[in-house]
Order: structure tokens, then sequence, then C-alpha cells
């Protein structure tokens, strides 16, 4: 066998060991990506059972949300009362915020925002009443799409 055919074998097998690499690194690439959109779709859900986890720890917070799942109006809670859910509700409220920011990043498919344990929250009285209060604490996007969506209105007055 001569040196010039060993030189081509040599460079074949080269050319298919680089092949063979490059679809090796493409399936970890695929799988990682994977692995990082599940990682973020699990995230929201994991911070909205935090704070589920943290706020239903207290035995008043348990009464005032009882309170407000039941339909009553921010005019129906004492200012301790009001405190707790409106810390609660902003909490879940940034949950929610940051599904949004990730769906226009392209990081979430925007699915995640029909299953969004949260969302029934943005329906009741209280929130609707606290609206004004909330929507200063979050982004212009946000705001556009709660008010939007949900029609909240930003002229109602409510106090802290």
């Amino acid at each position: 066998m001569n040196w010039d055919v060993a030189a081509a074998i040599g460079e074949i097998a080269g050319a298919l060991a680089v092949g063979v690499s490059l679809i090796y690194l493409a399936a970890q690439v695929r799988m990682s990506n994977r692995l990082a959109r599940a990682e973020a779709s699990r995230m929201p859900n994991s911070e909205l059972n935090n704070v589920n986890t943290a706020f239903g720890t207290d035995p008043n917070f348990r009464a005032a949300i009882r309170k407000v799942v039941n339909g009553s109006c921010r005019e129906e809670f004492d200012a301790d009362e009001r405190i707790l859910v409106d810390y609660y509700l902003i909490s879940v409220t940034n949950v929610y915020e940051q599904i949004v920011r990730e769906i226009q990043e392209g990081i979430l498919s925007p699915d995640m925002l029909a299953d969004f344990g949260g969302k029934g929250l943005f329906v009741l009285p209280y929130y609707r009443t606290s609206w004004s209060l909330y929507r200063e604490h979050l982004s212009s996007t946000l705001v556009n799409e709660f008010e939007r969506q949900y029609e909240l209105d930003p002229t109602v007055a409510a106090e802290w």
C-alpha cells in the first residue's frame, strides 16, 4: 500500500470521526435544551407552591384568603388582613409576570398561561378592587395584558 492511499484512508476516517462527533454534540445540545425547557416550565409552579406554603401556615391568612375566595371586596377586610392578602396576591402576580416574560423570550410555551394555577384569583372582587395598587409594582407589558385580559379598571381607587 502506498502512502497516498494511507493518507486518503486517514482523511476519510478523520472526516467520519468529526461527523460522528457533530451528531453526538447535536444530540447532547438537543437534550440539554429539553431539560432547560422542562426546568423553566417547572419553576413557576414551584414558586407558586412556595408562596402558598409560606402563607398557608398562617391561620390569619387562611381566614382572610377564604374571604377573598368567597367573593369579599377589599373594603370588607381590616388592615392586617389586607396586608396579608395583598402580599400574597402581589407574589402570585409576580409569578404570572415571570411566565409572561419567559413566553416573550421564547423560553416557555404560551400554554403555560392557561395552566397557571393562580390565575383564578385575578377575577375575584378583592383583586379587582385592589388592582390600582398592584399595577404600580408590575411591568407595563403585564399591566396592559392584565387590563385587557381580565378587564381590570386602573381608576378604581383603593388604599393600602
